[in-house]
């Protein structure tokens, strides 16, 4: 039986639901007419609408599906971790293109450090996500 409580919680959904829904109906005719300046903006908004859908409780993900970054977050350290691994790819590039040739052995020099941060990375992300799982 249903209580007072969802009930109450349950009228604003179908707004919310129906004001995403013409949002992103709108975004997409923009993008396939070719009229949108920033195509990534579609995607970014699609994510960021789903993302509110899901915290509001407007769309509820079926019981024991865990969602990354929508239901469980990364501790705070391993995120700072991961996300300065990730902007040392920005200083390690712009500084070994200045000290290396522009050959095949200078392109290994510049992106073998940058795959190993991005590997770092991922690996501080996953450890960061899989802690707080229940």
């Amino acid at each position: 039986m249903a209580t007072k409580h969802d009930v109450a919680g349950a009228w604003w959904r179908i707004p919310v639901l129906v004001v995403c829904l013409v949002l992103a109906a709108t975004l997409t005719w923009y993008n396939l007419h070719g009229s949108s300046k920033h195509p990534g903006l579609l995607t970014a908004v699609l994510l960021a609408l789903l993302y509110s859908l899901v915290a509001t409780g407007a769309i509820q993900p079926p019981r024991g599906v865990i969602i990354p970054f929508f239901n469980v977050w990364p501790r705070f350290s391993d995120a700072s971790k991961a996300i300065t691994s990730f902007l040392l790819i920005f200083l390690w590039t712009p500084v070994a293109k200045q000290l290396v040739p522009d050959s095949v052995p200078g392109a290994v020099i510049i992106l073998a450090p940058d795959a190993v941060f991005l590997l770092a990375a991922f690996v501080y992300l996953s450890n960061g996500i899989g802690r707080n799982l229940p």
